[in-house]
């Protein structure tokens, strides 16, 4: 009897601890899942550059209003590209008129925010990057 009560606990503990991993392993990472206001980002890109990683998240505001937020992490020993801002530049994909780049502030060590409204619903790409490296995400606006 006391070795039921004794393998009973032990398998219970086994699930719990293998449960935990299978849930850390499956869940989104909490930076993806929403922003600060609470919405979920419409698209979002990683790239992975020479010094570091950058991220980057599309929110919709609605009427083709737009929130771009970067944040670039650098990679250990890394630190000069924390205070370079990034270069973005947006446009209509498939369209030959003109791009733009819409204004970051910084809000965060490495985090950016650019609020911008574009002049047209349809498929936009935002390009986000340092000197010859971008990450490109393509996002609609409505």
């Amino acid at each position: 009897m006391r070795s039921k009560i004794l393998a009973g606990v032990i398998a219970l503990g086994v699930l719990g601890f293998v449960g935990a991993f299978v849930w850390v392993a499956l869940r989104p990472p909490a930076s993806l899942q929403t922003s600060a206001s609470g919405s979920a980002p419409i698209a979002s890109v990683t790239g992975t550059f020479s010094d570091g990683r950058l991220d980057a998240q599309i929110y919709a505001a609605g009427n083709q209003n737009v929130r771009l937020e970067v944040q670039f992490t650098p990679d250990a020993g890394e630190t000069a590209t924390v205070d370079i801002r990034p270069d973005v530049y947006v446009a209509m994909v498939g369209m030959n008129m003109g791009g733009f780049d819409p204004p970051l502030e910084l809000v965060g060590a490495g985090a950016w925010r650019a609020n911008f409204q574009v002049p047209m619903a349809g498929r936009w790409v935002a390009s986000v990057g340092f000197g010859e490296e971008f990450a490109e995400v393509e996002f609609d606006a409505r």
